[in-house]
């Protein structure tokens, strides 16, 4: 049985458009997920407030993204010597007896959207010139970076 040039052309077709249909749902699938990570992305930077009244300094990490930001580690960095947790530089700087709270963040902490996390509160306005580093992750495992100084 022959099959006529209409046919193999309507076979042919029907191959393009299968093709076609599978590559849009690659594509698709490939903007979905995309749009996933985003809609989960943290966004972190830093809060500095004053209370002049008690003459204390709070520094706090914000988390203004949608999705929690997962700690990997934090760096304080202090006349050229780095130091691994708050504490270790609040002692090496002599901060530690200005200090009025702080909370000492590890590997797999978490900043949750939308909340204001306290780093430290200082006795004292004065800047300290103290530079933080914070290596974090996404619940999809993308590696970020926040960087501020106070």
């Amino acid at each position: 049985m022959k099959t006529s040039k209409l046919e193999k052309l309507s076979h042919y077709a029907i191959i393009v458009i299968a093709l076609s249909a599978l590559v849009v749902s690659v594509m698709q699938t490939r903007i979905q997920h995309n749009h996933n990570k985003l809609t989960v992305k943290p966004y972190l930077h830093y809060s500095l407030e004053q209370n002049f009244d008690d003459d204390i300094a709070s520094v706090y990490i914000v988390n203004d993204g949608f999705g929690p930001a997962i700690v990997e580690s934090i760096t304080f960095m202090y006349k050229n010597k780095s130091y691994n947790s708050l504490e270790d530089y609040l002692k090496a700087s002599g901060e530690i007896k200005n200090r009025r709270g702080s909370y000492n963040y590890n590997k797999n902490s978490v900043f949750k959207s939308n909340q204001k996390n306290l780093l430290v509160e200082l006795k004292g306005m004065s800047h300290r010139n103290v530079n933080v580093e914070i290596n974090y992750k996404s619940i999809y495992e993308e590696v970020g970076t926040y960087s501020f100084k106070f």
